[in-house]
């Protein structure tokens, strides 16, 4: 009697622990999918437009998501290193609040403030001189 409660303990304790790792596994699939969002490498990114700096050193992109049947995602700016191996648009990710109108003879990114919904309410507070991913800011209204 001992003996086969303690088969059926084994099993079911063999079971919990395939489930866990199963759900593990799921979990860091999305946490990747969650990270790699803002990544040149998305299948569902639509570059809208980009601009290299005048030192040819940074590169921004305005971007959005491509949602399927739900449409399009909001608009995202973002400045990163403008070499092949730099991918992750998460890194000079423009907080909410603030659009990217171009660059200055100082290699400086102008931004101005923008509201991208009507139901915005946490908007960051950005300084002139404010530096995103290794790019000072200079912010115009």
């Amino acid at each position: 009697m001992k003996k086969w409660i303690l088969i059926i303990v084994g099993i079911i304790l063999i079971g919990i622990i395939g489930i866990g790792v199963k759900i593990n596994s799921d979990l860091d699939k999305v946490v990747e999918a969650f990270n790699s969002e803002h990544s040149l490498n998305e299948s569902d990114l639509i570059i809208i437009s980009d601009s290299i700096s005048p030192n040819e050193n940074y590169k921004y992109y305005e971007y959005q998501f491509d949602k399927g049947g739900l449409g399009y995602s909001r608009i995202f700016w973002s400045v990163i290193e403008n070499n092949k191996k730099e991918t992750d648009l998460g890194k000079g990710l423009i907080p909410a609040g603030y659009k990217i109108i171009g660059w200055n003879e100082e290699n400086e990114l102008i931004l101005s403030k923008w509201n991208p919904t009507s139901e915005l309410k946490t908007v960051s507070e950005l300084k002139n001189g404010t530096v995103i991913n290794g790019i000072k800011i200079n912010i115009v209204d």
